[in-house]
């Protein structure tokens, strides 16, 4: 069971999940995120190659740390609506 809490990504309402499957993890990279830096791979489509958010390698902030280990999808690239 993934577990998910609302975020904000690059394009919008992006959800984090704690779990993730068929999905190919690119390379590290240190970003600046609107809640800090972070260190962050990009996430794609194991089938497509589509780019769907990024996982969280590192977080520099205490605060987010919770974030360590988690995925961001973003709800553009996985939510197709009125189909």
């Amino acid at each position: 069971m993934a577990i998910y809490v609302e975020n904000q990504g690059r394009h919008g309402r992006a959800f984090l999940f704690s779990h993730a499957m068929n999905i190919v993890v690119g390379p590290k990279e240190d970003r600046n995120l609107t809640t800090g830096l972070h260190t962050v791979a990009d996430i794609s489509c194991a089938d497509c190659q589509e780019v769907l958010g990024w996982k969280y390698e590192r977080a520099y902030e205490a605060s987010q740390k919770y974030k360590e280990g988690k995925f961001i999808f973003e709800k553009l690239k996985i939510v197709k609506e009125n189909w």
